[in-house]
């Protein structure tokens, strides 16, 4: 009894108090829907409390130091149950505090329950992200295109106004560096301005179709796609799907894993065949601890028939085929008219 009463001053009563101020600090429409709303946000996030008092272990390193490496998830998905947990638990009494903390983790690690707050989560990050009218990032990004090999990580710089949806990048690290690309709805014909880098830079500015065959050469996504709201949205399409499924996919939540310093808790989604999931095998997602939003994804795609690896680490190296990361979002300060303005004078469109 003491032990749980110390659990709960703690660190339940803490989570609980958190939750309480980001209920407060978050804008949701007044009316009984808003109660209806608030309520369901309140019992989401509690269930995090449950999994968040279990300390788990560190699912790989993260990206303290650089971005060129992306974090790793290096452990199996577990396979006891709650029954498993209950039996092991009330079976004997000589069961340690230690061996019941390892066996809860396992058995709440892969529940439906993390799926749960999983979904939970990302739909809280990406009713906070609507509420921002325009922010900027370093955008990072490696893939592998179809047929081709896998591309060096790239770094852009990256601003981004929700409305009218206008997105402006420019390489700084990897790929074409000095790349500047602008795109906003509603202007310059919809059409993505295109201005190469290197020695490149010298040849006529570009106009292209966002989604035509030129602009996607080097990339998986148009950049109609780009930004922390549509990822959101494109994980929570998959996951929500994942939820309704009754075989074929299973799931593991990471407690406490950090992207480049940030705390994040993290989800591994994997699928039992192409017939399930016919482009990804295994997908892994960074939920930022203060955000709630996906601040790092990397998906992986099936091996050749007959490919042979080592280990689970060697078979992620070789499939994957594409890693999103955002470091160093900036919110709170907006941004003006012309920082999606071609004729800004940092930029290099009218030259």
């Amino acid at each position: 009894m003491k032990r749980l009463k110390n659990v709960w001053q703690n660190r339940c009563r803490p989570c609980l108090s958190s939750i309480w101020s980001l209920r407060k600090r978050m804008w949701i429409p007044p009316g009984t829907s808003r109660q209806n709303c608030l309520a369901g946000l309140i019992g989401a996030l509690a269930l995090g409390v449950l999994f968040l008092t279990f300390r788990t272990k560190p699912a790989g390193a993260g990206l303290d130091n650089s971005a060129k490496s992306a974090p790793q998830l290096l452990s199996n998905l577990p396979s006891s149950s709650a029954g498993d947990l209950v039996a092991s638990a009330g079976g004997t009494g000589n069961v340690s505090a230690a061996d019941l903390n390892r066996q809860i983790q396992s058995a709440i690690r892969g529940s439906k329950l993390a799926l749960q707050l999983h979904v939970a989560l990302l739909e809280l990050g990406k009713h906070r992200i609507e509420q921002i009218p325009d922010y900027t990032a370093t955008f990072v990004k490696q893939e592998k295109l179809d047929g081709g090999d896998l591309q060096e990580l790239q770094s852009m710089e990256f601003k981004l106004r929700h409305k009218p949806f206008s997105v402006y990048m420019k390489w700084v690290e990897g790929g074409d560096v000095g790349r500047e690309v602008l795109l906003v709805d509603g202007q310059y014909d919809d059409k993505m301005l295109v201005r190469l880098g290197g020695i490149k830079k010298k040849l006529p500015l570009m106009k292209l179709e966002p989604t035509g065959s030129l602009a996607m050469a080097e990339s998986r996504h148009p950049v109609t796609e780009a930004g922390l709201l549509q990822l959101a949205e494109k994980i929570l399409k998959y996951r929500k799907r994942d939820m309704a499924m009754k075989s074929g996919v299973r799931w593991e939540m990471h407690a406490d894993q950090k992207f480049m310093g940030r705390v994040c808790d993290c989800w591994s989604v994997e699928y039992e065949s192409p017939e399930v999931e016919p482009t990804y095998r295994k997908s892994i997602t960074y939920i930022d601890r203060e955000l709630s939003l996906p601040i790092c994804v990397r998906n992986f795609g099936w091996p050749e028939k007959g490919a042979e690896f080592s280990d689970a680490a060697a078979l992620d190296e070789a499939t994957l085929i594409e890693y999103y990361g955002y470091t160093d979002i900036r919110v709170d300060e907006r941004l003006p008219d012309v920082a999606f303005d071609k004729a800004n004078t940092e930029y290099t469109f009218r030259r």
